[in-house]
């Protein structure tokens, strides 16, 4: 149960934030830790930085096919004890990726926010940041194995 309402967390609190920013009511520009991360609104049609954005039909089938093969992994793990932090990982990129995709669906493009000091031109948003995190919670699972 807690790796469904990690997941769903994933999804609801990035796309609350994307609304945030797409209704202004987190401006373009502001800054958080100082200058570390500024916030710079960008629309992703491609992949990972904008690649293949002359291809958009190829990236929503290829991402949502991902997407299919990552959410039916999840669910091979709900039934299995000693799984919880694989399911847990698992959870979180299935949440993430569905923001994403929604996105991709739903308006032509991912909408990213975040900006890092000293990488100008990478831009990303938090289900990027919760589908690393997520993998890395999943391989550590996987190679634990026995969990508790």
């Amino acid at each position: 149960m807690l790796s469904l309402l990690s997941g769903v967390g994933a999804f609801l609190t990035d796309q609350f934030i994307k609304g945030q920013i797409e209704k202004g009511k987190i401006e373009d520009g502001e800054q958080y830790f100082g200058d570390l991360i500024t916030i710079k609104k960008s629309i992703n049609r491609g992949l990972i930085m904008n690649n293949l954005e002359e291809r958009p039909r190829w990236v929503l089938s290829w991402v949502s096919a991902i997407f299919g093969m990552t959410a039916y992994v999840y669910l091979l793990t709900l039934g299995k004890k000693h799984r919880k932090l694989k399911r847990l990982g698992l959870a979180l990129i299935v949440g993430a990726a569905a923001s994403n995709l929604y996105d991709r669906i739903k308006k032509d493009g991912v909408t990213d926010y975040f900006m890092i000091k000293g990488l100008p031109k990478v831009i990303f948003n938090l289900a990027d940041i919760v589908i690393i995190f997520g993998t890395m919670i999943s391989v550590i699972g996987e190679l634990v194995g026995n969990d508790e």
